[in-house]
């Protein structure tokens, strides 16, 4: 059995003298045996660890102690600063989008923070102070009461007590404003912290030293410095906090000693760091100042998050730590930050960089409430900058581009990291042109807005009266160049005398924005390549109607293009999808090269169509379908949903691999005017099957036309959403989730109306950047008819998580109420009519008002889902650099 103690131990206890130790101990029940060799120190409340103070023959028999893991000096160490650098700002990346941490809370274990601060007031939850007294080393506790323990509000304030002055007390509150600092409306204040909306931990750590040796002399003297067994002391009390309920994501070390260049597993933190992480709260930890290719402890934990320095121009900080052990760069070079007594000051050092990276996990934490602690720090990993150097490549922190990454489908036209939004408003007048309709973008970021229409020199053709531009969209990086490019469908453009034939163009995204790089790309029946050249523009095709787009698995993008009004063979109305990916160029048509179904007129196939990187989804909401078993039984027009995979068939086609419809072999009978299909979404995700996790497709089929008995009575068109999973090695592939999504159960809010129309529009949403699987996933359903009180359709959406029965745990939404949707419920708005979801948030179209021009709503997803309700975005003509103008602006948006 190896020594458990640490050989300089015996060196410095030779003689006689004493030495201050942590001993770690297999279980809790070692620690009696351990704990009578010595002077007890400090114990523990749940770890398998005290601090000691032990002689030669003590050092001797805890060696001898099977139950004994390590035993290592608790030697204090200072905060760790290097100043002489020149002066610049903090990067607060995240601050262009919108995300602040809120919801979070941040604990910062140090010098204790200035509570009465104007960057931090108001901000701190929970405070409390170890600091250990020990003569031996000169060393008094800071704690205001001169205990050497302190809980409670005002335990952890460095504006009080000996804190208040004492050199190096500052360095605890210049640390929590670079992580959560708010500087709105200050005057002289820095830029605000990585994370202004989260809540702060203050547990003061440090001690006051009072020896010329341990400060560096007599003009250091007094100063400050922190025992281990204080941090470890300090760690337990933010477990417990976390395991009491306080959100906490992050817990802040800036200091360290020694020099590691492999993991330092055996430390005495450990254990406690590890906890943490398993109860969802990332250890952050300096990397040190010592400029060597090591690490500091306890960095040096292989748990713990050890962050190095960089200056503004991504050089390497020169006083930085680095090396393989480092997990991540982040700025750190004078930092501008609060300091005790309602001043700023510049600060440099690893320090300065690990509160950066502890605020960016509070503003991950707001933007993907359901991903993982380990999935949220591999994001920062692999969206941050490669930074080489001399024997490692470190990642530096890019928090923008994290969020937009791990948003997935989040749009960035102008390639900056940063969420950007089209909004539609198709019935916008252009150059004189009634309802000619265009495309408002919003760069996130505070970039300004941009109008994309028919009259731009990049955008083929020319705007016209009544040509609806914008009346569907969808985004792709189609060019593959890194920008997002828009999809938008014209689909009552008149191609020569061809009244509504349709057209569906792609704005390219470039860093200089939409439309400023290459001319967009039109799809027009007739012209192009493949199956679209030999389509011809007839009238009332209606092409573009619905679209959508993405990337497959290979990451090769695609279009779906649904054109409802196609005439084939005579049969009016049959509809029929054009699907664009790569060479691919082809026409999808109902019982043609191994399609499903027969060709009939008024199917209205590709009225409505989505897309995951495994499968196309197509609704048919004109399709007949045979009502029951019975073999004498007739068809009524309720509406089908066809899937398909990418994968192509023997004829080039992609491959249908089921449908679902409202038969007697399925949900319920099928009725007149259903519209089963009228609406769909899809989102990637995983389904357990036994021991198996197949990837599948979510796939949410709105009923609008549903009649639903409730009460004794028939309320039509109250509506209803059926929701099917796809995976590929399942038989059947195509199974249904629920079809229960209605208000007709006792326990989903609302009751059925006759005109509710609820399915007019579905959204559906994984909230995490992680695995997908129902458990993050959310259903947006509209209910656009819905009448609120005495007033008449105002609208309304229903949020459905998509695990256990549908009134499990569903939310409500209308204008006014405790979602924070603005305004009051107003006659004929439609709430509900046009929806969108991102993983930060849903996007509620309001293009029937409130305003004469119509509204977007960006609603964070915590309030949409029961959580602490966060501010709305109100995008509106005439606001944020909008023009005021317009018709039925967020009639879509992506």
């Amino acid at each position: 059995m190896a020594d458990p103690v640490d050989p300089p131990l015996y060196t410095e206890a030779a003689d006689g003298d004493t030495v201050r130790v942590n001993v770690v101990t297999k279980t809790r029940e070692d620690l009696t045996s351990a704990a009578r060799v010595g002077t007890m120190m400090k114990s523990f409340s749940t770890l398998p660890v005290v601090t000691l103070r032990v002689d030669q023959d003590g050092l001797d028999e805890l060696a001898a102690q099977s139950g004994v893991v390590s035993v290592t000096e608790d030697v204090p160490v200072p905060p760790p600063l290097n100043e002489d650098v020149p002066l610049t700002g903090v990067d607060v990346a995240a601050a262009a989008t919108g995300m602040t941490g809120q919801g979070s809370t941040i604990a910062i274990l140090d010098t204790g923070i200035d509570t009465s601060h104007p960057y931090l007031k108001d901000r701190i939850v929970a405070e409390a102070c170890v600091s250990p007294a020990d003569p031996d080393y000169s060393a008094t506790s800071l704690c205001p009461n001169g205990a050497e323990e302190q809980d409670g509000l005002g335990s952890a304030d460095a504006g009080t007590g000996p804190c208040a002055t004492v050199a190096g007390c500052d360095h605890g509150t210049h640390v929590a404003g670079i992580a959560a600092g708010d500087g709105t409306n200050l005057t002289g204040a820095p830029a605000s912290g990585v994370a202004p909306g989260a809540k702060l931990v203050s547990v003061q750590i440090f001690s006051q030293f009072n020896s010329e040796d341990f400060c560096g002399g007599p003009d250091y003297t007094p100063c400050v410095g922190s025992f281990p067994s204080a941090q470890i002391a300090g760690l337990e009390r933010v477990l417990q906090l976390k395991q009491s309920g306080t959100p906490l994501i992050a817990a802040n070390l800036s200091l360290g000693n020694g020099r590691y260049a492999t993991a330092c597993d055996d430390d005495p933190r450990k254990q406690v760091i590890d906890s943490l992480f398993n109860a969802g709260v990332a250890t952050i930890a300096a990397a040190g100042n010592n400029g060597q290719d090591a690490v500091s402890g306890p960095a040096c934990v292989s748990s713990a998050v050890a962050v190095g320095s960089v200056t503004a121009d991504d050089e390497l900080s020169a006083f930085t730590n680095r090396g393989p052990l480092l997990d991540l760069f982040a700025p750190g070079t004078s930092i501008a930050s609060a300091v005790p007594g309602g001043g700023y000051a510049t600060k440099s050092g690893t320090s300065m960089a690990a509160p950066y990276v502890a605020g960016a996990f509070a503003v991950l934490r707001q933007a993907f409430p359901e991903t993982s602690l380990a999935s949220l720090e591999s994001l920062l990993k692999t969206t941050g900058k490669p930074i080489t150097y001399t024997g490692a490549t470190t990642p530096r922190i890019d928090l923008a581009k994290a969020l937009g990454e791990g948003a997935g489908n989040i749009a960035d036209f102008n390639c900056d990291g940063v969420e950007d939004i089209a909004i539609a408003d198709p019935e916008a007048s252009v150059g004189g042109d009634a309802k000619a309709g265009l495309v408002r973008i919003v760069y996130g970021g505070g970039k300004g807005t941009f109008e994309v229409n028919q009259d731009l020199a990049a955008v083929p053709g020319g705007a016209e009266a009544n040509d609806y531009f914008g009346d569907a969209l969808a985004t792709v990086d189609y060019d593959q160049d890194d920008c997002t490019d828009l999809v938008v469908s014209t689909s009552r453009e008149d191609i020569g005398t061809a009244a509504d034939a349709g057209v569906v163009d792609v704005v390219y995204g470039s860093a200089a924005g939409l439309s400023a790089g290459k001319t967009s790309v039109r799809f027009e029946q007739g012209t192009g390549t493949g199956d679209i050249l030999a389509g011809a523009s007839e009238a009332g095709d209606r092409m573009g109607t619905a679209l959508a787009a993405g990337l497959t698995l290979a990451k090769e993008p695609y279009l779906v293009i649904g054109v409802p009004g196609e005439d084939i063979d005579g049969k009016t109305d049959a509809g029929s999808v054009y699907y664009v990916h790569g060479t691919v160029n082809r026409a999808l048509i109902q019982g043609k090269s191994g399609m499903n179904d027969t060709l009939e007129a008024g199917d209205k196939f590709g009225s409505s169509v989505a897309a995951t990187s495994e499968h196309l989804v197509i609704g048919s909401p004109g399709e007949g379908v045979i009502a029951s078993p019975s073999p004498n039984a007739s068809e009524v027009v309720s509406g089908s949903v066809d899937v398909l995979s990418h994968e192509l068939n023997s004829y080039g086609l992609p491959t249908f691999v089921g449908a679902s419809r409202q038969t007697g072999y399925n949900a319920s009978d099928a009725e007149a005017g259903d519209q089963f299909g009228a609406a769909v979404a899809a989102s990637e995700g995983t389904v357990t099957m036994g021991p198996l996790t197949l990837r599948a497709s979510y796939i949410a089929i709105g009923v609008p036309g549903e009649d639903v008995t409730y009460g004794g009575a028939n309320k039509a068109d109250a509506g209803r959403v059926v929701v099917l999973t796809a995976a590929k090695s399942r038989n059947p592939v195509v199974q249904e989730l629920d079809a229960d999504y209605q208000q007709a159960p006792e326990d989903v809010v609302g009751a059925p109306e006759a005109g509710d129309g609820m399915g007019t529009q579905v959204a559906l949403t994984s909230l995490g950047s992680g695995k997908t699987t129902a458990t993050n996933l959310r259903m947006a359903v509209g209910v656009p008819g819905e009448d609120v009180g005495a007033v008449v359709d105002a609208g309304a959406v229903s949020i459905f998580s998509l695990v256990g029965a549908p009134g499990a745990n569903d939310q409500w939404i209308e204008a006014g109420n405790a979602s924070g949707m603005p305004g009051t419920p107003g006659t004929s708005r439609k709430a509900g009519s046009s929806l969108y979801g991102t993983p930060t948030r849903l996007y509620i179209g309001m293009p029937y008002g409130p305003g004469a021009y119509g509204a977007l709503y960006a609603m964070p997803w915590a309030n949409a889902t029961g959580g602490l309700p966060q501010p709305v975005i109100t995008y509106a003509p005439g606001t944020g650099g909008l023009p005021a103008s317009g018709l039925r602006f967020g009639m879509a948006a992506r």
